[in-house]
């Protein structure tokens, strides 16, 4: 029983070697570090808050922006840019409003233009 999948050992039999006899003797420090990640971290896709921060956002006034956006700007976690922007003057909830037996769902946005005022008061501070 192997704890690797075929997958995973075929990418490790891909290793480069940094020795003189490079043909020969493979790095066994990366092959080390290979083994050690496959195991302990698995590669699993990562979620929309994970990715959100790491996004490339232009800051322009007449777009309205989502949380995930707000989040990669004032680099910080989604649901921190979600407090935020709660609070935030000039968001809009968009969403649905709670109904009988269902509950409703926010959809946040806020205008480049706000944001902009939100990092002029940030930097005048």
């Amino acid at each position: 029983m192997s704890i690797l999948q075929p997958d995973e050992i075929r990418s490790l039999r891909s290793v480069t070697v940094t020795s003189a006899y490079s043909w020969s003797k493979p790095d066994l420090h990366k092959v080390g570090k290979n083994i050690y990640e496959l195991i302990t971290h698995p590669r699993r896709p990562r979620g929309f808050k994970q990715s959100a921060r790491k996004q490339t956002v232009e800051l322009e006034p007449d777009k309205l922006f989502t949380p995930g956006e707000v989040s990669a700007l004032l680099n910080v976690s989604y649901d921190t840019a979600v407090r935020r922007m709660l609070t935030m003057k000039g968001c809009v909830d968009m969403g649905t409003q709670t109904k009988r037996y269902k509950r409703g769902k926010k959809m946040l946005r806020i205008s480049g233009k706000n944001l902009i005022a939100l990092g002029a008061g940030l930097l005048s501070t």
